[in-house]
């Protein structure tokens, strides 16, 4: 998979993920490795995509300190299908999408 293919996949993963009906609970937020582990596993949950480790990692510095909650990154960490996303998680995933530090995980460099 190219590495523009992966980054268009990776917010619609994520989506999927967020998306998913039912209500979550309040748990600490994953760190920056847990994320990452999920990110290269490709899971059925995000949509199979594999994504390689280096920029796994970069991808999940980039969602930890996003304004994604806690919980939503937990869920997707979990592969919580039960967790509803809120309002603000579907908003800051909106803005991950066109986030300038997500672009330049995904963008090999010269």
């Amino acid at each position: 998979m190219s590495k523009r293919s992966m980054f268009l996949a990776l917010p619609v993963a994520v989506a999927m993920v967020l998306s998913a009906c039912g209500g979550g609970s309040a748990a600490e937020r994953p760190s920056a490795d847990e994320i990452a582990d999920v990110l290269t596993e490709g899971t059925e949950e995000l949509g199979g995509v594999a994504v390689p480790q280096e920029q796994a990692d970069c991808i999940a510095d980039v969602f930890v300190n996003s304004d994604l909650s806690d919980e939503a990154l937990r869920a997707m960490v979990e592969g919580d299908e039960d967790y509803e996303a809120t309002d603000e998680d579907e908003a800051a995933l909106t803005d991950l999408t066109a986030d300038p530090a997500i672009v330049e995980c995904v963008t090999p460099s010269s």
